[in-house]
């Protein structure tokens, strides 16, 4: 078992990357996975025609959205 430096859980040696030289980094491989994740951008997301005409007829059958306080019934 080895604590990991980043998130500070105990973890199996398993979890733990291996620097080649027989010892394990002091990061286990889920916060380095995250890490690569967080540096890497996010895909654009392409639009789809027929979401957007669904949307559109969503939002003029309901029309606007009004945010009014609720208030109690006496």
């Amino acid at each position: 078992m080895k604590t990991c430096t980043s998130c500070c859980r105990r973890l199996p040696l398993a979890r733990f990357q291996s620097a080649g030289n027989g010892k394990h980094k002091p990061t286990c491989l889920t916060c380095i996975n995250d890490q690569r994740r967080l540096r890497s951008p996010l895909a654009p997301i392409r639009k789809d025609p027929v979401q957007v005409h669904i949307n559109n007829a969503v939002h003029l059958w309901h029309g606007p959205v009004t945010r009014t306080a609720l208030t109690p019934a006496v």
